[in-house]
């Protein structure tokens, strides 16, 4: 080999380890392909025709070709466990998640700064590069206080304006403020202009926002009367505007009334006015839209509805980002395939079992418990068993060797074990090293049906904790 032929081959070699690109399978429009990513991936965004991807290990990878290739733009084997990304533009974005772990770039993800909060960040928003909000954990494991769906979290919300070098804490004070404790969103419209989503338990949800930098908060109530109930529960910055969604409850004269979708609108936090709807309630929404059901999600930022249309066959999750017509979803795993905009949703298939998904509700410190719906060996009464499984929880947060106490059915006991291996949890650690621990977790396997019926005997997972106060839900010891 000569010289130059050497040199040309060192060059390749060393650009394939620097730069090194993920595996992928062809996208249809008729099938997800899945993307096989060196971790585990918790959660996707898109800004412009890039679509990012961030997960265990602090993996991030993105796509910027609608899915066909894949570039690894950092990651940290046995490090933390980034939950979010979002950017703010093409080229500043954060990614965040357990240990406090803050993730900036300003050159579009080809370099990330890293910054510490004080414990694990459930949720962020930056206007910019310097200015943002972000919600952390009261606690060391993040499932003490991150509760599934549109429950609010309970934690410190902390402001900054350098970037994430330095932090505030947000304190409410007021009398009218403080029995707001619970979190549902955050948002950061501008340097000056932040917002929570607050609950006060059992009372109402409100927005809690500041035009002074947090030095000074003001309580804004929705647009409520004795007949309609405005129920926010996420809300986004988009366009130089904050945007809420949720749903509302009309027509409550009486006693009566039904559910509505709902999208509220504002420039400041104080004024609200009605954006569009949607002609169908909605699960769950991101910062490009809201989650319909399985092959059907909508954005509703213009005048009217704009519908996306999936491959319908149970893979589409609540994450999910949406670039260059291409969609691609996260549930354990990265899946993409093509997506096709639509004057209407497609219509719901009723034949798909969906995943039941509780996060942080099972035990502490998990950030995915997603269980499913088990069937049977045989029809028989409802029953109510209660059950202890041990698992290990690797250095990643991953879970391996499941052991669950449950004799009377080998086939319940494999899809128990099958379910809990899929969860993930943030990493134990032993200083400033994370390891692999032990953790026991009590759960209570329900199953019911109806008599005569046994297509419809199901049985399903709940946490202990769900029917009576244990002493203490989990244990975790280093191994």
């Amino acid at each position: 080999m000569t010289g130059c032929c050497r040199f040309v081959f060192i060059f390749c070699v060393l650009w394939s380890c620097l730069s090194p690109a993920v595996e992928h399978s062809p996208l249809t429009d008729s099938n997800w392909s899945t993307i096989d990513t060196p971790f585990r991936p918790v959660n996707a965004t898109a800004v412009g025709n890039v679509i990012w991807v961030c997960g265990t290990n602090e993996m991030i990878v993105s796509s910027a070709d609608g899915g066909v290739t894949w570039e690894i733009s950092h990651q940290n084997r046995d490090g933390e466990v980034l939950s979010n990304v979002s950017f703010v533009d093409e080229k500043v974005g954060h990614a965040a998640g357990t240990g406090g772990l803050l993730l900036s770039t300003a050159d579009g993800g080809k370099t990330w700064q890293g910054h510490k909060v004080s414990r694990s960040i459930f949720m962020f928003s930056f206007a910019d590069a310097n200015n943002g909000i972000v919600l952390v954990s009261r606690d060391a494991g993040a499932g003490n206080d991150l509760i599934e769906d549109d429950l609010p979290s309970y934690g410190t919300v902390k402001i900054t304006h350098d970037g994430g070098e330095h932090w505030q804490d947000v304190a409410l004070e007021s009398d009218e403020l403080r029995p707001f404790t619970g979190v549902l969103s955050v948002a950061a419209l501008d340097s000056s202009h932040y917002l929570m989503l607050r609950r006060h338990p059992e009372i109402e949800d409100a927005f809690v926002v500041t035009k002074d930098s947090g030095k000074s908060w003001k309580l804004v109530h929705p647009q409520n009367d004795s007949s309609n109930r405005a129920l926010p529960k996420t809300v986004f910055v988009h366009q130089g505007e904050y945007w809420a969604f949720g749903h509302a409850l009309v027509h409550r004269e009486k006693g009566g009334g039904y559910g509505v979708p709902l999208t509220l609108r504002s420039k400041d936090g104080e004024t609200w006015v009605h954006g569009t709807p949607g002609p169908n309630e909605f699960k769950t929404c991101n910062a490009q839209g809201c989650f319909l059901w399985d092959g059907a999600v909508e954005a509703l930022y213009s005048d009217h509805a704009q519908f996306w249309s999936t491959p319908q066959d149970g893979s589409l999750s609540d994450k999910w980002a949406i670039a260059n017509k291409t969609i691609c979803t996260v549930s354990g795993s990265l899946k993409c395939a093509l997506a096709s905009t639509a004057g209407k949703p497609q219509p719901r298939r009723e034949d798909v079992t969906f995943a039941r998904s509780f996060t942080g509700n099972f035990a502490s410190g998990c950030l995915e418990c997603r269980v499913s719906e088990i069937i049977p060996d045989s029809p028989a009464p409802p029953s109510m068993k209660r059950l202890q499984a041990v698992l290990t929880v690797r250095r990643d947060g991953s879970v391996s060797d499941v052991s669950v106490d449950y004799p009377s059915s080998e086939k319940t006991r494999a899809a128990i074990s099958e379910q809990l291996s899929q969860w993930l949890f943030e990493p134990a650690r032993e200083g400033a090293n994370t390891v692999e621990a032990k953790k026991q977790v009590e759960l209570v396997l329900m199953c019911a049906g109806f008599p005569g019926q046994p297509e419809t005997d199901r049985c399903s997972l709940h946490p202990s904790h769900e029917f009576s106060k244990p002493t203490q839900r989990t244990t975790t010891s280093p191994q």
